[in-house]
Order: C-alpha cells, then sequence, then structure tokens
C-alpha cells in the first residue's frame, strides 16, 4: 500500500506517480484501505484503485507474537490478493489491459492461473527468499543471542518453502525487473531464470524533495562526527560488524559517533548484538518514524551500510539525496555506480576493508573544501540516479 514515507511504501508512491505523468492509465490493486492511500496518488489523472481490505488485526491470537504476525499476516494478504485477482480480470474482460506488473514480490498465487487469459505479466520484485535463506544458514550462530530454536526452525522451513515457490513461479513471468546489477545475477544464478528475461535494471526511485541536505554542512567541522547505521536490526544485515566496528575505532572516541537507528523484523531478531556495542563510540536509538529520519539523515555526516545481501538499499538512496557520503558493501545494489567521492565501497564481509574506509573518509571530512564537494556530489549522484 503507497505511503507518504520512505521505503517500500514510498517507493510505490514514486512509481505510481512517474507512470502517470508519462501519461500511462494505471489501475492498481492494492490489499488494505482505500482510506490510507496518499492524496497525491487519488487526484493523479489516469489512476484507479481498486483495494480489499483485510480482517487480519494486531493483538489477536494470530498476531500475538512476531512470527505468528507474519505468517498469518501473509496468509491474510494472499486471500485479499485472490479476490483482487478475480476482480482485475475481470476489468480485463471489459476493456483489456496491455501489461500487469507486480511490483515488491515474486509469487504469482493469485495471478497463475489466470496466465492464460491476461496480457505479459511483469514482475519488479525487491527480494528473493533464496537470498534470506543463504544468509539464514550462514548466521546461525549470530541469531542465538536474541531468538529461540523454535523461531529460528520456523523461519528456516518457511524461507525453504518460499524459495521452492518462487523458484517455480518466476518462470511464469514473462519479464523480470531487477533493481540492481547485483540483485540479476542472482536471481539468475538461484532461480535458473533465462537471462533474456531479466534484461532491464531499473533502480528504485527516492524522492529527492523529501530527502535533500539542509543547512551548511561545512560549518560543522571541528565537532564530533556522527556516523549513521540505519536498518532492520536482522539477519544479513551486517549488524556484527558494526559492533565490531565500534571496538576497532575506541581510540576515535573522542572524533566519533556511530548511530544506530532500527528495529528487529516480524520473523529475524538481531538486536541481542547489540548490548556488545562499545558504548564509547556507538549508541543504539531503536525505532524512528519516517518523519525522524528525514531529520536524522540531515543531521548525520555519513551512512554506513555493509550488509552481505542487499538487492537495493533505500537507505543509500536517502542519504545521497540528504547530501550525504556512503561506505557500502559491494553486494549493496544501490551503491553500484555511484561516484566513488561520495559512496566508498569495499568487499563484502572484509571487517579490514571497511575499517580502512571508515577512516579514510573521516580524514576526508576533516577538510571544509572536501566535505562541501563530497556532499555536493553526493546530491548529485542521487538526482542522477534515483
Amino acid at each position: 500500500m503507497p505511503n507518504n514515507d520512505g521505503g517500500a511504501t514510498g517507493v510505490s508512491r514514486q512509481l505510481l506517480l512517474g507512470l502517470a505523468r508519462q501519461g500511462i492509465q494505471v489501475d492498481c490493486y492494492f490489499p488494505g484501505d482505500a482510506a490510507r492511500l496518499p492524496e497525491a496518488l487519488i487526484n493523479q489523472p489516469g489512476l484507479r484503485f481498486f483495494c480489499q481490505p483485510s480482517s487480519w488485526q494486531w493483538n489477536r491470537w494470530y498476531s500475538r507474537n512476531n512470527y505468528l504476525a507474519f505468517v498469518t499476516g501473509q496468509l491474510a494478504n494472499l486471500r485479499c490478493e485472490m479476490k483482487l485477482a478475480e476482480m482485475l480480470v475481470e476489468h480485463h474482460r471489459q476493456d483489456p489491459y496491455d501489461l500487469v506488473y507486480q511490483f515488491s514480490h515474486i509469487e504469482l498465487h493469485a495471478l497463475r492461473k489466470y496466465k492464460k487469459q491476461l496480457p505479459p505479466i511483469i514482475l519488479h520484485p525487491s527480494v528473493h527468499a533464496a537470498g534470506e535463506l543463504r544468509w539464514h544458514r550462514i548466521e546461525a550462530a549470530l541469531a542465538k543471542d536474541s531468538e529461540s530454536w523454535w523461531m529460528r526452525a520456523g523461519v528456516r522451513l518457511l524461507l525453504t518453502v518460499r524459495s521452492a515457490v518462487q523458484r517455480r513461479h518466476i518462470r511464469d513471468a514473462d519479464y523480470v525487473l531487477s533493481i540492481s546489477r547485483n540483485f540479476a545475477e542472482e536471481l539468475i544464478r538461484d532461480y535458473y531464470v533465462q537471462p533474456h528475461k531479466v534484461t532491464h535494471i531499473v533502480p528504485n526511485p527516492i524522492d529527492t524533495d523529501r530527502f535533500a541536505p539542509e543547512g551548511d554542512r561545512a560549518g560543522r567541522t571541528g565537532r564530533k562526527l556522527t556516523f549513521l547505521f540505519v536498518s532492520r536490526i536482522a539477519v544479513r544485515k551486517g549488524v556484527e560488524m558494526i559492533v565490531e566496528l565500534s571496538h576497532r575505532l575506541d581510540d576515535l572516541s573522542d572524533e566519533l559517533k556511530i548511530l544506530v537507528v532500527g528495529n528487529k523484523s516480524l520473523w529475524s531478531n538481531y538486536t541481542g548484538l547489540l548490548r556488545k556495542l562499545n558504548p564509547r563510540v556507538a549508541e543504539y536509538i531503536g525505532q524512528v518514524s519516517g518523519q525522524q529520519m528525514r531529520e536524522i539523515y540531515r543531521s548525520v555526516d555519513a551512512l554506513i551500510q555493509p550488509s552481505h545481501y542487499e538487492p537495493f538499499g533505500l537507505t543509500v538512496g536517502e542519504a545521497l539525496a540528504s547530501g550525504i557520503p556512503v561506505i557500502a558493501s559491494d553486494k549493496v545494489g544501490a551503491a553500484e555506480n555511484v561516484d566513488p567521492l561520495c559512496c566508498r565501497v569495499f568487499p563484502v564481509r572484509d571487517m579490514d576493508g571497511l575499517e580502512t574506509e571508515v577512516r579514510r573518509l573521516i580524514q576526508d571530512l576533516k577538510s571544509p573544501a572536501l566535505a562541501e564537494e563530497i556532499g555536493r556530489k553526493a546530491r548529485s549522484e542521487a538526482v542522477r540516479l534515483y
């Protein structure tokens, strides 16, 4: 369901606005309540909305913990999607569509049985279960600080099933748009997608009006620098690297602060690792609102994104649009093709490489002229790419 915040819901808003401004007529089918739609979309010529509310609610027996909420929430969404698919097919009979575009997820449960009745289907996924499953296995020991064995076993089973389902369903798509080159390679490798189906890289859009610089960064020199890590505190995000980094940089405790922002996901919880943060260097403030996130981007000096698997990484685009440089692993899709002046890339899981890039950027930001140049380049790269 689109909204006015950042994240995937903000991306869907940006995509719909972009399509409408191109003069394309789009019928939008969403699980959820139409009252939640952003006003900017409702008033946009060319967009029509068909919504299917769900009876699923928090604080019920089926949502009393995060794991149950994740599973039952997925099932509730699926029921809504099935009803929406019937509606879509009926509308197609009355006034044929040219394309069916499915945003964010791969599973075609709702549309698969109607494939012969529909025009070409395009998938534009944000993540794939096989990637999540790979890192859930690799990082099994890290999760033990925060997760019960039964939760890990349940998630492992769920991801295994979803990977198998996605591997079958993605073959029924006529085209697959990938949000990064890295992600395209993983889809082809893990799901045996024919390369000719994944021919276009379409990065996620960033709202560069919402995420924009504010104030004179050059005037902030002389104070302690603040580097930001904002993420789900969960599998494959590199949380353990941030913890180790906070100890490696103890000698810079008078010069640097690492601000950690985020919360566990419904099915993965690494918050236990944060108890090992070095308090002289790092501070964990938990989850914040979308409005607070905008202000945080404008107040910090750099973003660290050390994910081991990251098809895109919206925080990278949002940070660059806000005029701050980024340090990212080479598996972060949003860091592809960004000028190295404002996006320092290190090999995935290379702790020495991450530390080196952080120390180099700290030195660069101590120069007011260079800091200003880096900020300008970050902003211009966000506008160019996203």
